[in-house]
């Protein structure tokens, strides 16, 4: 092997060597599966499995820009988590619901955590569902995900 070909490889391995090698882990999104029913100011439920198991969530409905358009009504909520009493996790979304098939979906962000979550403040926030129109009070089963 050439001389100069030695010299260069060697040179490329002590670099290699001497870069600190960084582990980049993806952040996972929070994923939240949810049921509950309706309540006077929206919808409340529970949550099921993960980090936040046994927390309620609550959407307020902003009732006063709601707009129902045949089949469809879109809306305008804000979004508690809370343990017990205390506040953990608080955002916003838009979204519409098809009155046909009981499918809900909106899109938001997160603007209020607790030190513990802090760090998904101002995250991307989905809620998707089935809402059931035919029990009384209605009642709904589905899935948040917010993308830390």
């Amino acid at each position: 092997m050439n001389k100069k070909l030695r010299i260069i490889i060697l040179a490329i391995a002590l670099t290699l060597a001497l870069v600190p090698i960084i582990s980049v882990e993806a952040k996972k999104p929070l994923r939240l599966e949810v049921s509950g029913e309706l309540a006077s100011y929206g919808w409340i439920g529970t949550i099921h499995g993960g980090p936040l198991d046994g927390h309620t969530m609550k959407w307020i409905i902003d009732f006063e820009n709601y707009e129902l358009k045949g089949q469809v009504g879109l809306f305008q909520e804000v979004w508690e988590i809370y343990d017990g009493d205390t506040l953990v996790l608080a955002g916003y979304d838009t979204g519409v619901t098809r009155y046909k098939n009981g499918k809900f979906t909106g899109n938001g962000r997160v603007t209020y955590a607790t030190t513990e979550w802090a760090h998904l403040i101002g995250s991307k926030e989905h809620i998707s569902g089935t809402a059931d129109f035919t029990t009384t009070p209605w009642s709904f089963t589905g899935m948040v995900q917010i993308n830390g």
